[in-house]
């Protein structure tokens, strides 16, 4: 007897270990969903098609990407190994490797638009005929060529030159290397989101961040959009370290987001600058610490070196000698000129009084609308407004929430003023799909609002927290007593849950 009770003794404490420890074999496709599984199975199919044509054909615009997809592949696996073990579920490696999966058959599409539809014209034809020509140079160190200012275009000149050099000169295969650092911004402004608002629904982000098809398809060309989105997610990242007390890493992540972003769009860096200074001024310090009032005079202190650096990189890319209302006012309205010249054009809601900023919003997030739409792009476009627009009205509970966790989880204040302050910068673009491609950009904040814990209507009725069931647990586990909203918070939720009934 003495035997048997001490071999289910060590049954019972092998199980709890085995429970308590992630497990040691590696994750693999099989632990993933099936539709995540179908996505990598078309990854595959459509990789083996270009291979073929490709090796067929000795074409090395189709050679190239292939190879490289390979070497892309080799760096994302160790990624989703790292995140599915950080996260305990196996399988999130197969979700994530869905994702880049998804993110590379985007590239492809957004290639063959551009060269069937378009016919080739598109901004990726002047970066590739620089990085053809730099590449001789490049690769023998040599970094004397003039490719112009170096910000905006001279940069995107200059880098797909290093990327050329490194990487062969095939357009498609540029294609392929900007949407994999799109990915890798998407990945983190996921991963921003899991970390600083860990009572949001970490499921529900990762499909709309990862998967929705603006994303997919705009930021995966060689160009700055790609570029802009990865520095973009670096930041966010960044952002969501310091707000959850890791400071030295989250600065350093940072600086080095928004420099990247700085030197493309230095205009979209100090949006996202805005948004930190909301955060600060809003956010409830955790710290009980009596340096805390130190700590947020440092803060402050360092956003306004910060701001007045962005400020000046800013003007200088505008060519303007400073930011004020009327210069703002004034390349407002260029861009107004400038987005007027080519198809699907409208007239835009410029935000001159806060009454216009709503009007704004819908403009930049959702339009065009469904009879606005006059050719396939903006067809799909609007299609996408309109699931976004039936998702914010079913998520209306969760948007109730914003001011709370405004004050509560600061990221969100971030992410709120990263937002309206980049619908006034881009309120006055006047051509729908210029105004699809850059609001790539903000998506990824909007979709935080969607994914908030949603208002719950407190109950009226007495509840006594000390109650107990027929068996005697108790009947209130969550802590409902006095505050219907504390369970939000315990912990983070099961990212592959099932989505509540009501969405």
């Amino acid at each position: 007897m003495a035997g048997t009770a001490s071999d289910e003794d060590h049954t019972v404490s092998a199980a709890l270990s085995q429970t308590d420890q992630p497990s040691s074999r590696p994750e693999s496709m099989a632990d993933a969903p099936a539709w995540c599984q179908n996505v990598v199975k078309a990854g595959y199919i459509v990789w083996a098609i270009v291979a073929i044509v490709g090796f067929a054909t000795l074409d090395f615009n189709l050679i190239d990407p292939v190879l490289q997809t390979g070497v892309l592949v080799a760096i994302v696996l160790p990624i989703a190994r790292r995140i599915a073990r950080t996260d305990r579920d196996p399988a999130i490696f197969g979700f994530v490797m869905a994702a880049f999966t998804a993110k590379l058959l985007g590239a492809v599409a957004r290639d063959l638009v551009t060269n069937v539809y378009y016919n080739g014209v598109a901004d990726a034809n002047e970066y590739h005929s620089w990085g053809k020509q730099l590449v001789s140079s490049y690769r023998v160190f040599d970094f004397s060529p003039d490719i112009g200012e170096f910000s905006g275009t001279g940069f995107m000149r200059g880098l797909t030159g290093v990327i050329y050099s490194i990487a062969g000169t095939s357009k498609f295969g540029g294609f392929v290397i900007f949407s994999f650092f799109a990915f890798i911004g998407l990945l983190l402004f996921w991963r921003a989101f899991c970390h600083a608002v860990p009572g949001g629904d970490r499921r529900r982000y990762g499909l709309l961040v990862l998967f929705l098809p603006s994303l997919l398809y705009w930021p995966s060309a060689l160009g700055k959009d790609a570029w802009s989105v990865m520095g973009l997610g670096i930041a966010s990242f960044g952002v969501s370290l310091i707000l959850t007390r890791r400071p030295f890493k989250g600065a350093l992540a940072m600086a080095l987001g928004l420099g990247s972003i700085t030197y493309v769009r230095p205009h979209v860096a100090l949006v996202v600058f805005c948004g930190l200074v909301l955060a600060a001024l809003v956010g409830r310090s955790k710290s009980r610490s009596g340096a805390a009032p130190f700590i947020r005079v440092f803060v402050f202190g360092a956003l306004f070196l910060m701001g007045t650096v962005l400020a000046s990189q800013t003007s200088s890319f505008l060519g303007v000698d400073s930011l004020n209302t009327e210069t703002v006012d004034a390349e407002l309205t260029k861009a107004e000129g400038r987005t007027d010249e080519a198809g699907s054009t409208f007239s835009p809601v410029r935000v001159n009084t806060p009454l216009d900023l709503p009007l704004a919003t819908v403009t930049v997030l959702f339009r065009p609308f469904p009879w606005e739409a006059h050719n396939a792009p903006a067809i799909g476009t609007s299609a996408e407004g309109v699931f976004l627009i039936w998702l914010s009205w079913r998520s209306r509970r969760r948007l109730l929430n914003i001011p709370r966790f405004m004050r509560r989880e600061p990221y969100v204040a971030y992410c709120v003023g990263y937002l309206f302050v980049f619908v006034f910068a881009f309120s006055s673009f006047s051509n729908f799909g210029i105004l699809a491609r850059q609001r790539a950009q903000v998506m990824p904040a909007f979709l935080v609002m969607l994914c908030l814990p949603e208002r719950r209507r407190a109950s009226h009725k007495r509840i006594d927290p000390t109650a107990l069931d027929t068996s005697g647990a108790p009947l209130y586990p969550t802590g409902t007593g006095d505050d219907p909203y504390a369970a939000l918070h315990e912990g983070p939720p099961n990212p592959y849950a099932d989505p509540p009934d009501d969405d």
